[in-house]
């Protein structure tokens, strides 16, 4: 297909050719790659409010002019974008210096997804301090795993979603990894365990649910307090964090974290003895 006109508003980058031809459309979840055969990449991630609409030339759009981020035109349609979180161009060759970090990771909610490639790029991800829950917002790392699989994940595996990604071991990588992949494959109409659920009850612990807008994408993250406390830094004595023995190694952060939990799972028991 011809590209008739390109219309990519208020986006930096650039722009395919006119007459130059569609040659693939790749879509990862939420996120949708499409390549022309000039080399230009147009990448998009419609999150949770965008949409691509598809109508004949001349046809009315169903939403407002002004919400339009891109308009594709060929010789009898138009595609339009709407509301998109991000909608980026670049060129064949410079996906390694795209500012994801190029690329897109592994489709975890595909059942061929390598989840080995997965746990490979938690493990090396090039900032080790990130929290983990900023990483496993970062696509370049894992795609398919929505923000609902996200908070879902996390809780499933009992880690705080403030644990630095370079506290994680490999058997804590492979785990998060297949706790991913099998939570975004469940059907959409799954009920859940923490996300949208603020202030409830947590099914395990019975604690209350928070929740948390983070990381430079501004999404929200639910998750228990109470029973999601391992490798979370937070939680350690503010003498050990500021005086010369603040733990670094995964091993010692564990069995503190861990020896948190204990006790204040300990005190809910208490609790729960003394007023019933």
């Amino acid at each position: 297909m011809s590209t008739l006109r390109f219309d990519a508003m208020s986006t930096i980058g650039p722009a395919p050719l006119e007459q130059s031809v569609i040659e693939k459309v790749i879509c990862r979840g939420r996120h949708i790659d499409i390549q022309w055969d000039d080399g230009i990449i147009l990448s998009t991630s419609l999150r949770f409010t965008g949409q691509w609409h598809l109508y004949r030339v001349g046809e009315q759009w169903r939403k407002e002019t002004h919400r339009a981020r891109v308009v594709i035109e060929v010789s009898d349609w138009v595609a339009v974008c709407f509301d998109a979180a991000v909608v980026e161009t670049f060129r064949v060759p410079d996906r390694g210096r795209h500012p994801q970090s190029g690329g897109v990771g592994p489709n975890i909610s595909q059942v061929r997804c390598d989840m080995a490639v997965c746990t490979r790029n938690l493990l090396q991800y090039h900032d080790q301090s990130a929290m983990v829950v900023d990483v496993l917002a970062d696509e370049s790392v894992i795609s398919g795993l929505g923000n609902v699989a996200r908070s879902e994940t996390l809780w499933a595996v009992g880690l705080s979603p403030f644990a630095k990604i370079g506290d994680l071991s490999y058997e804590d990588c492979e785990t998060l990894v297949e706790t991913a992949a099998r939570i975004s494959r469940l059907p959409h109409d799954s009920s859940s365990s923490v996300y949208g659920r603020n202030g409830h009850r947590c099914h395990r612990c019975h604690g209350t649910i928070e929740c948390k807008v983070q990381g430079v994408q501004r999404r929200a993250i639910f998750w228990c307090p109470d029973c999601q406390q391992r490798l979370d830094r937070r939680l350690l004595p503010t003498d050990l964090i500021q005086g010369d023995h603040t733990p670094t190694h995964p091993a010692e952060l564990l069995f503190i974290s861990d020896a948190i939990a204990a006790r204040k799972k300990s005190q809910i028991i208490n609790d729960v003895r003394d007023f019933g």
